[in-house]
């Protein structure tokens, strides 16, 4: 198939395009403002594109003409969010409608993947595994853009019969992920003591915070899967189904340092609001598909603390 991956630049974008071309797929994809990783220019067609900007869309599946679309791109930090609401929306929910109407007058059998976030379902009471029917409850302008985002591609879905699904990925890392994210910052503070440029102190932010993580390798193959077998206008979950606090997280990378460190909260890194507990079921994504994680937690975090101690 012809697959093309709007956000294909990002983290998770690389591992995908990776995984879409070890399986015999043909792979394009957009990145928007900075030049496209290196390592990605001899594989695939590569189209900038501005999602806010829709003749740049129309152009580049006009030109690319994909069977199938993995909406990543997104302004994708809940923590900015709260600073920049306008940008997250127009990005997010504008982009998305951009792209919908793109393909409704193109008027072409393309599948749409939406890769959402289980930050939809915000704090519940809930102290089981979410399943995709638990309500929404957005706790951050992201988390809301992410449920319009939904809504709007499960309605040109019904309306319009365009072949639309929805994804809501949990937590997953691995080498590779901006340390602007947790797990990585902690990765690359440890890095740093264990060289001698940092005093052997992590600044850390909420680390009761329970959450279900994955390896970006087990996710990506779920998306894969996801687009060759799961059904238009449906949901799914991509999670472990086992969930730890941020706390154990740290522990484990902790006890892989070959120093001693202790950890000191960050006020600045606290959120507004944050959500105690993201705990998903993925029970229909296994039953749809076969998928099953091939990573433990422990192996993850030590692929992505070695991943910075590589770096300069």
């Amino acid at each position: 198939m012809k697959f093309f991956i709007t956000g294909i630049e990002g983290f998770v974008g690389h591992y995908l395009a990776q995984e879409l071309l070890n399986n015999g797929h043909q792979v394009g994809g957009s990145f928007i403002d900075v030049p496209a990783a290196s390592d990605l220019i001899d594989k695939f067609k590569l189209y900038q594109v501005d999602l806010r900007r829709p003749e740049q869309i129309d152009k580049a599946l006009k030109d690319f003409c994909p069977q199938a679309i993995f909406h990543l791109a997104a302004q994708s930090s809940p923590a900015l969010s709260f600073k920049k609401p306008q940008e997250t929306f127009e990005i997010n929910l504008i982009g998305t409608v951009n792209l919908l109407e793109s393909l409704r007058a193109a008027n072409d059998k393309c599948r749409l993947i939406l890769v959402s976030s289980c930050e939809v379902y915000g704090a519940t009471d809930s102290d089981k595994p979410l399943s995709e029917e638990q309500s929404y409850n957005p706790i951050s302008p992201y988390a809301s853009s992410k449920v319009f985002q939904e809504i709007t591609c499960l309605q040109y879905f019904r309306t319009y019969g365009l072949e639309t699904l929805v994804i809501r990925p949990f937590p997953h890392t691995g080498p590779g992920q901006p340390y602007s994210f947790a797990l990585p910052s902690f990765a690359r503070q440890i890095a740093g003591i264990e060289k001698g440029r940092r005093e052997p102190v992590i600044t850390v932010g909420n680390l009761a915070a329970r959450r279900d993580i994955s390896d970006v390798r087990d996710v990506v193959r779920a998306y894969r899967l996801l687009a060759e077998k799961g059904h238009p206008g449906e949901i799914y979950n991509v999670s472990s189904g086992q969930a730890v606090s941020m706390e154990e997280a740290l522990s484990l990378m902790l006890k892989m340092s070959t120093v001693s460190i202790k950890t000191e909260t960050d006020q600045s890194l606290l959120r507004p609001a944050d959500v105690p507990l993201l705990w998903g079921d993925p029970s229909k994504l296994k039953a749809e598909t076969g998928w099953n994680p091939s990573f433990l937690l422990k192996d993850t975090l030590e692929s992505l603390l070695d991943y910075w101690r590589k770096q300069d």
